[in-house]
């Protein structure tokens, strides 16, 4: 992959830019603390996350910008979904996977739905885990159709 390098570069960019805000940062809605580390910066730019972004119409450099306003983001965010560890559900420490969600606009006056995955955790409690652009109004839509998939059904695009 071409961009590897970059992706890199990008990553250790970022770090420099979040260092003065690594540590516990509160969900206004919640009250909830997430704390953010070196760890959940790799993850919120692991290839998983940017190829997430990707595929919903986002660049690299579009995920890493707003990726960089994570603490405004998260503590603006509202928690849309809550549920136990779906992908590993025999995993005693984990109690808990919240997805919050904050609308963004892009220096390019692009608008995005930024998905913000938080692990809660015996050992850890809350940690800031992931992060995934989505198109405007996707992302709730895709809550929606969890809580309720019945009402929604034939509504998605």
């Amino acid at each position: 992959m071409a961009k590897k390098g970059y992706a890199n570069f990008k990553r250790q960019e970022l770090l420099e830019k979040l260092k003065p805000v690594l540590g516990k940062i509160v969900n206004i809605q919640t009250g909830i603390e997430a704390n953010l580390s070196k760890k959940s910066l790799d993850k919120m730019t692991s290839a998983k996350a940017l190829e997430k972004s990707k595929t919903n119409g986002f660049t690299l450099d579009e995920h890493f910008e707003l990726a960089a306003k994570i603490k405004p983001l998260y503590e603006s965010s509202i928690l849309v979904i809550s549920h136990g560890n779906l992908k590993n559900p025999d995993d005693p420490n984990v109690i808990s996977i919240k997805r919050f969600v904050s609308a963004a606009i892009l220096k390019s006056g692009k608008k995005a739905d930024v998905l913000i995955t938080v692990k809660e955790s015996i050992a850890n409690g809350h940690r800031i885990y992931s992060i995934e652009l989505d198109e405007i109004n996707k992302a709730s839509e895709r809550f929606q159709g969890l809580s309720d998939a019945a009402e929604n059904s034939g509504q998605g695009n």
